[in-house]
């Protein structure tokens, strides 16, 4: 995962992590979602994967062992990386809206509670499409609104992380734009009520959990996710056939 690069004070959620020098993977889910997304969309050993916003790279480590060809990037430098900083091949830091990736360089795409914190979604989409090969799989776990009428209150919060929850309606727009076909979609909301549920049982509160820089309320945060019903999806979308045309350019088909 990733947090803005602009955010001063990263919330847990953004982080992946329970708190402040706790290393513990913290995200709806754990790594039995990521091994559902890749499960889900075809990928092989071998396969190359991309996971954008890795954080501190435990997805990245676990589909390495697995014997996939995985690469995290992430626009912040991890203090304490699973995967080893000396490898530089495995964690670069850049941005997900300009991938230092050629085109159709890749299997898969993997984006764990990362899309909804990135300032430019359309164009981290964009560019997710450009580094896939046709048919490659573009996997997403993240926050939605089951309530998407009320998206409003959240989408007015000032820096929280839960500020980019996505409408499902309006996400699968965006795909198609680029060139996407949504195969799965899953609701795994309950993931999201655990981990909540997690980190009041070991801080005492969810203070913490969304807030990015303190310019929300907790209170405030909590009230607008409840009138949009947040929720956890996990998405698993396929990369159009691009069609060849005089001149080299290409259009979907």
């Amino acid at each position: 995962m990733t947090s803005l690069c602009s955010v001063l004070e990263p919330s847990a959620y953004a982080t992946g992590r329970m708190a402040r020098e706790d290393e513990r993977l913290f995200r709806p889910g754990g790594l039995e979602l990521t091994v559902r997304a890749v499960a889900l969309a075809g990928m092989r050993r071998g396969s190359k994967v991309v996971d954008i916003g890795c954080g501190a790279g435990q997805s990245v480590a676990y589909l390495r062992t697995r014997g996939f060809e995985a690469m995290g990037i992430d626009c912040a430098v991890s203090d304490k990386e699973a995967v080893r900083p000396a490898d530089s091949q495995c964690h670069i830091v850049a941005s997900a809206d300009e991938l230092p990736l050629p085109d159709c360089s890749t299997d898969g795409v993997l984006a764990e509670c990362s899309l909804s914190v990135m300032q430019d979604q359309e164009r981290v989409l964009a560019e997710c499409a450009r580094v896939l090969v046709d048919g490659g799989r573009l996997m997403i776990s993240d926050l939605y609104a089951r309530k998407p009428e009320a998206i409003a209150r959240v989408c007015a919060l000032k820096r929280s992380c839960a500020a980019g929850m996505m409408v499902r309606e309006e996400l699968e727009a965006r795909l198609d734009k680029q060139g996407f076909t949504v195969d799965v979609w899953e609701d795994h909301s309950r993931a999201l009520r655990e981990c909540a549920a997690r980190f009041i049982l070991e801080h005492g509160s969810l203070r913490g959990l969304w807030r990015c820089d303190g310019e929300d309320s907790t209170e405030t945060i909590q009230a607008a996710m409840k009138a949009a019903r947040a929720g956890y999806f996990l998405l698993v979308a396929r990369r159009r056939q691009r069609e060849a045309r005089p001149g080299g350019l290409n259009n979907e088909r």
